[in-house]
Order: C-alpha cells, then sequence, then structure tokens
C-alpha cells in the first residue's frame, strides 16, 4: 500500500471517529438537558431550589392527570454506600445481585400496572437505584423522563417522584426534630404554562411520638403557606398517621402533644371546637373548602366506605397511614381541579394481597436471622386519584342555576352529595357520631368499627367482632376526664363471654362480669346475650393525681367463643 493511501485511509477513519465523537456529545447533551430538571443537587440537600430554563412552544398539560403514592418498603440498589439497612447491604442477609433486580422488577410492574402520571414514593434508598427503576420502567414501555428525590443526609431511604412531565423545581424542606427523619420532597411540574406542585412525605413512624410527626406537619403547613395564594397543590405520602388520628392516638399511647395531631389539627382535615372539648370533631367537607375552610385539606379517604379505608395492616387492624390531601385550590373552579369519586386503593386485581394483608416483600428466618427471599411487594398498598382541568368540568353544562354567591365552575367541579358529617350538637363522644371515639382493638383477632346497623342514639354505635382460642381484650379505650366525673355509662347489646374492666392510670382494674355486671374483684367469663340495648352505670375509682384523671376501659372476650358486641353512648358522668 503506497503512503498516499495510508494518509487516505487514516483521514478516513479520523474524520468517522470526529462525526462519532460529535453524535454522541450531542446525545447526550440533550439527554442530560431532558432529565435535568429532576436531578437534586446539593442545594436541594440544604433547602434550596434547583431551577431548570421553561422550554418555549411547550404543550400545556393534559385534561386529566392521574397522581399516586406508593411506600415500595425498602427499594435499595447493590452499592454499599454505608448508610443501608443491614439486611439490604450487598451480599448480607441474601441481598444478592439477582435478588436486588427481582425487588426492582417488582417495584417496577407495580408502578406500571397503576399507571399514574404523577408517582410519589417512599423507601427509596437514593437517586442511583430511582434511575435504575426508571430505566427498568423504560425498558417496559412505561416512560417517566422525570424524577426527583428528597435529599436527606445519612438517611438510609428517601422520598422520591415519578413525572411524565417536567419537574421544574424541586425543593427538600427538612423536619427540625432530634431523631433522624425523611426531609419532605417538593417538586413544582410545569408545561405549557400549567402548573402543580406535589409535596411528597414520610413522617416518623410510631416507634415515636405524636410530637414527632406534628413536628413534620408543622414544616409542610409552613411551607405550604408560603405559596403564592390559589397555587395548585396536592400533598402526597406516608404519615404514619390513620385518617382519624385524632380519635385514637390519645388510647394508643402516642398522645404527648396535649391532643394535637399533626394530620388532622395542623393541616386541618378536621373542623373542631377548642372553647366545647366534649363534642366529636367533624371532617373537613369538599363542600366548604372553598368558601368557610380555604385553609383547610380534604383527605381523599373520606372518599370510600369506613370497611374499605386500607392501606397497611397492622396487627390485624386496617390502617391508612398513606394519604392523598387536597387544598381548597383544586375546589376554586380554576386550574385543575380533584375529580370526585376518582380516589381508590390499588391491588392490582388482588395480586398485591396474599391472606387478606398487603403482600409484603417477603424475608425468611434461618436461625434467628432474617434472609430475603425474592418474592413478594410491598406492607404498603399504592393509592391514586384524578385531577381534571376546572374548564373541562365546567364544559358542557348550559345553564348554572345557583345563587351569585357561588361559583359556578367551583359548583361543577364538586360533588354536592358530599358525605359530610352533620354534627348534632346534642352528641358527645362516646356517641360514635363521626369516628370510633378512641376505642381500638385489644388483639388482632378483633375488628372496632362504626356500624349503622343498631344505635341506641343517632345513627351508629360502635361494634366489636371477633373470637380467640384465648381469653383476650377484645377492645380498649383511655378516656379523658373534664371536670371531676363519679360514673362511666353506657349501653350496651350483642353475646359472647364477656367481662367489662376499669381503671385509673396504674391502678388495680375492677370487673363487672356478664351476664348481671355486678362489680368483682376478679374476672369471671360466663355466655352471655342482649337482643335490645342494656344500660350500664360503674362508679369510677378515685383519680391518684391531678395528672392521672384518665379512665382505662376495656371489653375482656372468653376464648372460643364468639364475640359480637355493640355498645353506644359511652360517658364519663
Amino acid at each position: 500500500m503506497s503512503r498516499r493511501t495510508k494518509r487516505r485511509s487514516l483521514s478516513r477513519v479520523v474524520i468517522l471517529v470526529v462525526l462519532l465523537f460529535l453524535v454522541v456529545s450531542f446525545a447526550l447533551f440533550f439527554y442530560i438537558r431532558s432529565t435535568k430538571a429532576g436531578q437534586n443537587g446539593a442545594g436541594a440537600a440544604r433547602g434550596g431550589l434547583v431551577v431548570d430554563g421553561r422550554p418555549t412552544g411547550e404543550p400545556p398539560l393534559p385534561d386529566t392527570i392521574s397522581v399516586a403514592f406508593y411506600n415500595v418498603e425498602n427499594l435499595f440498589d447493590f452499592v454499599l454506600d454505608g448508610t443501608e439497612y443491614d439486611e439490604y447491604k450487598p451480599g448480607w442477609f441474601g441481598w444478592t445481585e439477582e435478588v436486588q433486580r427481582k425487588k426492582l422488577d417488582n417495584v417496577a410492574q407495580v408502578v406500571a400496572a397503576v399507571g399514574a402520571d404523577i408517582i410519589g414514593l417512599a423507601e427509596v434508598e437514593n437517586m442511583n437505584v430511582l434511575r435504575e427503576l426508571q430505566a427498568h420502567l423504560d425498558g417496559m414501555g412505561v416512560v417517566y423522563p422525570y424524577a426527583a428525590v428528597g435529599e436527606t443526609p445519612r438517611s438510609a431511604v428517601l422520598t422520591a417522584l415519578l413525572s411524565k412531565f417536567p419537574i421544574r423545581e424541586t425543593r427538600s424542606t427538612p423536619v427540625p426534630i432530634e431523631i433522624r427523619t425523611r426531609n419532605i420532597l417538593e417538586a413544582r411540574i410545569e408545561r405549557g404554562g400549567d402548573e402543580l406542585t406535589v409535596f411528597v412525605n414520610h413522617w416518623a413512624s410510631k416507634r415515636n411520638p405524636e410530637s414527632t410527626r406534628l413536628a413534620a406537619a408543622k414544616a409542610l403547613r409552613a411551607r405550604i403557606d408560603s405559596l403564592p395564594r390559589g397555587t395548585d397543590y396536592v400533598i402526597l405520602g406516608d404519615f404514619n398517621s390513620n385518617y382519624n388520628e385524632f380519635a385514637t392516638f390519645h388510647t394508643a399511647g402516642f398522645n404527648d402533644t396535649e391532643g394535637r395531631t399533626g394530620i388532622n389539627h395542623v393541616l386541618k382535615t378536621i373542623v373542631y371546637n377548642p372553647d366545647r372539648p366534649y363534642l366529636p370533631p367533624r371532617f373537613v367537607c369538599k363542600n366548604e373548602l372553598a368558601t368557610t375552610c380555604t385553609d383547610c385539606h380534604y383527605n381523599l379517604w373520606r372518599e370510600l366506605d369506613e370497611d374499605k379505608r386500607m392501606s397497611y395492616i397492622f396487627r390485624g387492624a386496617m390502617n391508612t397511614l398513606d394519604h392523598i390531601l387536597v387544598p381548597s385550590s383544586l375546589f376554586d373552579g380554576k386550574g385543575f381541579s380533584y375529580l370526585s369519586g376518582s380516589f381508590e386503593v390499588f391491588t392490582w386485581d388482588g395480586r398485591l394481597m396474599r391472606d387478606g394483608v398487603p403482600y409484603r416483600w417477603q424475608m425468611r428466618f434461618r436461625g434467628k436471622e432474617q434472609y430475603h427471599i425474592g418474592t413478594g411487594y410491598s406492607d404498603h398498598l399504592p393509592i391514586r386519584a384524578k385531577l381534571v382541568r376546572a374548564s373541562v368540568l365546567a364544559g358542557g353544562a348550559d345553564e348554572c342555576d345557583e345563587p351569585e354567591s357561588v361559583n359556578c365552575d367551583n359548583r361543577l367541579s364538586i360533588d354536592f352529595f358530599d358525605n359530610c358529617d352533620v354534627v348534632d350538637t346534642s352528641k358527645r363522644k362516646g356517641d360514635f357520631a363521626v369516628t370510633v371515639d378512641g376505642w381500638v382493638s385489644g388483639d388482632s383477632r378483633f375488628t372496632v368499627a362504626r356500624d349503622s346497623t343498631f344505635a341506641k342514639i343517632g345513627t351508629h354505635s360502635l361494634r366489636i367482632r371477633g373470637q380467640h382460642s384465648e381469653n383476650r381484650t377484645a377492645a380498649r379505650v383511655r378516656l379523658q376526664s373534664h371536670g371531676a366525673p363519679n360514673f362511666l355509662t353506657m349501653s350496651i347489646r350483642g353475646s359472647g363471654n364477656l367481662s367489662i374492666r376499669l381503671r385509673r392510670p396504674d391502678g388495680r382494674w375492677e370487673y363487672y362480669n356478664a351476664p348481671d355486671f355486678q362489680q368483682s374483684k376478679s374476672v369471671r367469663y360466663r355466655p352471655w346475650r342482649a337482643n335490645s340495648w342494656i344500660d350500664l352505670r360503674f362508679p369510677l375509682p378515685p383519680a391518684p393525681s391531678s395528672d392521672k384523671t384518665d379512665v382505662e376501659l376495656e371489653l375482656r372476650a372468653g376464648k372460643d367463643e364468639s364475640f359480637l358486641v355493640w355498645i353506644d353512648r359511652v360517658r364519663l358522668e
């Protein structure tokens, strides 16, 4: 080969290499540009803003947007960072690359099946594994080009977000408490002039008292209050609080906040009168958000019947730890509105359930230690809802005969056949007008729920039902005293081997055994049945001190017998 021919061949190779380099460079440039909005840099970890420019000429957001939330139960990568839980360190406890890929695939399958445009996630280790999830979904044909995490230094897991629409800004709001907890992720989604702000939360677990969750709620509240008036936003997350947390947390032993809860009081999902504490609070209704309760939030669990409110099971009891809360701006007839009736718990046609509980990621004991076996999904179920452009909801209506004081678009975007509790002021706590009024299950084999089958007064009583092979507490409550009551009164009906016991905190139990309910020093179980209401009245033991005025009350069930009891009008008098 001549020297000239060699030069020509070399020139061609150089030209091809340069062209290839330019193609790859342009591809990388546009890829980075398209995903930059979802990156959380160091500024996000410090609570600062991460901002991307606004491309011009983009189409607006679609008329209907689906939003969802899913606690994925520990999605980790296979890289040792030093912040992992022991069971998720590479090579430990069966956490192999194959098992990690299976976990990733299972989460991706659920996210794809949920099919939301925007989905908030909890218990995601870091941006690296979120990118792995994005890539896995992309391979399934489910594309989420935009992603963000709520950066929290030295945290094992974070909050995260996947979006089909551009994320223009992100912010991580820290929670000012001593224990380590996840920062609140905020993402501003915008396209073509339409904007929606999404908050993703994962509050402190119930290993901690309510004050830790109250701190998270206050941090979130402060950030929400700083938004421009009328901002469309939605709050997603695992709050580790039930929708009716105010009704049960005192009995459950979490009340270190003088009766205030983060989800109910700070975020204002209930309306109550602090000057009349004996009156039951009621839940915020959709049809008052745009008028009389503009700083309140509507909890979408209110869309479902009480016996269907569940995304998590703890010791056999149905819990609603995962939430979607919507503000008044989604009911003002502008921008986007919540589509009434669209909220649901996603079970994937039962695939995410096993034996009546969420089919969590499975681990199996080998000796005293647990190992991954590579099956299951999460101990939480996903929840989802839809938002619709307000003008679309208003469109198609020829007339609006509402009074001038009521916004026509607002009427059309709200289901005015609202399941709003109109609380009779003659009712008190213990009449079960709105909630279970502090009662909780004493054992996983027993359920405690409001029931409309029988009611001494009003529309509901409390039903306790179950059976156990051992003597057990079926239901319990811790009643707070106002004044100096001398008696506990209640109405009861049903059947079972029943014993009632009560005491002051740390005091001795006093027993009242069926069928005669006379005071006794010890428990005794005998068959009992009452087909109509029986009124009972028990003397209260004296309060040992001014800080121990509560009354603990339990309904005990004898072994091996079916237990079905209704109670109503429980009072301290």
